[in-house]
């Protein structure tokens, strides 16, 4: 997953054992950073990485049918925040049921980095585009929305006018705090988790201008997501992981994660789930980068004498794929989401 190189390192004191972790500040408000907010010596963060969720595959359930959301779900979303905090990140939250109109948030006015996620916007370029797609821009559209592969992603981007693309699809949606990236790289394009919402919601409806195939096209490629994304990086955190009982073919799922900004982890999970895609649901969350005590964690500069320097994983050259705070953030995602819907599905 590419991103922007915004933060670099951490200076840490050898003897600290760790603090305890809060939830970080919003950030939506501030305008990009110039220098690394790493630049002076901070306390190391001790953590401890939990064991992964196990993979053993857990058997489909066989019901087609949907009901209403838990009538506890803004209680759920409060206590998601609270694991999220616990974890040290904080999290944006974004859901609607297509049936009733309900609709339940938290955090979901936030500016968030949208990560891979943009690919949806450059699909969605791609599809309203008059001129017919060639057998090489559809394996581009595949692979940018079923494995997140960058290459695809970053081709489709260049040939449909960058920047555009974002300011384009902002408008025919009404997505009114999406924002084109800063730099003009796909994945700093900025929105939130509402905005996200109304894109999903517009492209089933039909308001964003795709026809039903165009749709279900997009629906396609992200019912068929790996659980591998084309650089190697698990990408089955989140709404897939926790929504295990979800019946086969009822969720299309569209992820995004890159590090680091401000010295936090963003991870984006955002699907459409159940029956003629009836909900959808984003979730996002910004985690502080942290690790365990285990030296192979650390590196050492020698312009720093003999204290230890923390390098910060960067997603721009580095695919991360056994970085352990990674794996922490993830879990953290699926976490919120099994807070959120405890019975392993929605419905």
């Amino acid at each position: 997953m590419r991103r922007a190189a915004l933060a670099v390192a951490a200076v840490v004191a050898v003897a600290a054992t760790g603090c305890t972790l809060s939830p970080p500040p919003d950030y939506a408000d501030e305008p990009v950073p110039t220098s690394s907010p790493w630049a002076d010596r901070q306390p190391p963060l001790s953590l401890r990485i939990p064991p992964p969720i196990s993979d053993t595959p857990t058997e489909p359930a066989t019901p087609t049918t949907s009901g209403p959301l838990p009538s506890d779900i803004a209680a759920r979303m409060s206590a998601a925040q609270e694991v999220a905090a616990g974890r040290g990140a904080n999290v944006s939250i974004a859901l609607l049921d297509r049936t009733t109109g309900e609709r339940f948030g938290t955090g979901d006015s936030e500016m968030i980095e949208t990560a891979s996620v943009a690919k949806l916007f450059i699909a969605d370029a791609l599809l309203h585009r008059d001129t017919p797609r060639s057998e090489d821009e559809d394996d581009l559209l595949r692979r940018m929305l079923e494995q997140s592969d960058d290459d695809a992603a970053n081709i489709l981007w260049s040939d449909l006018g960058d920047n555009a693309i974002v300011e384009d699809v902002a408008e025919r949606y009404g997505l009114d705090s999406t924002r084109a990236p800063w730099d003009g790289n796909w994945w700093n394009t900025e929105t939130t988790a509402d905005d996200l919402v109304d894109w999903y919601t517009g492209l089933l409806d039909g308001r964003g201008g795709l026809d039903q195939t165009a749709v279900d096209t997009i629906v396609g490629h992200l019912k068929a997501a790996s659980h591998t994304a084309a650089d190697g990086y698990d990408q089955w955190f989140g709404i897939p992981d926790a929504l295990a009982d979800q019946p086969n073919g009822q969720i299309a799922v569209k992820q995004g994660w890159m590090c680091c900004i401000d010295g936090r982890w963003a991870h984006l999970s955002t699907a459409v789930v159940g029956p003629d895609e009836r909900y959808v649901l984003v979730v996002a969350a910004r985690e502080i980068v942290a690790y365990d005590d285990d030296p192979d964690n650390w590196e050492w500069d020698r312009d720093h004498g003999d204290e230890p320097y923390l390098v910060l994983p960067d997603t721009s050259v580095d695919s991360a794929v056994d970085d352990a705070s990674a794996a922490h953030a993830r879990t953290t995602m699926t976490e919120i989401v099994r807070v959120l819907f405890p019975e392993n599905r929605i419905g």
